[in-house]
């Protein structure tokens, strides 16, 4: 999977290029991004940390951006946007994987 090419929409609903650049399952994933039609060379590498624990696993995450898209599009226009992005994500994540265990009771 490291290295696939993949074009989607990211929870902020911006045309963005995502490449995988690094995959361990069930213990981390990382990808680079680019947006789509930027003529900055705005990029972000965005990683997350998957610790199997008992009762599921906990993830950390980290997202690191550069360049003048991101900071007009998340640092002016949506102040504090990354933070409900990501929360939203990790809430939505939450969710399909308890409805996920729920069905295997």
């Amino acid at each position: 999977m490291s290295g696939e090419h993949s074009d989607i929409e990211l929870n902020i609903m911006y045309p963005m290029s995502l490449v995988v650049t690094e995959y361990v399952r069930n213990e981390r994933l990382a990808r680079a991004t680019t947006v789509d039609d930027d003529k900055t060379g705005s990029t972000a590498y965005h990683g997350w940390v998957i610790t199997p624990t008992e009762s599921g696993c906990h993830v950390l995450t980290e997202e690191t951006q550069q360049g003048e898209w991101f900071l007009d599009m998340l640092g002016r226009k949506h102040p504090g946007g990354l933070y409900s992005y990501h929360q939203d994500w990790v809430e939505r994540l939450a969710q399909a994987a308890e409805a996920e265990v729920a069905q295997k009771v």
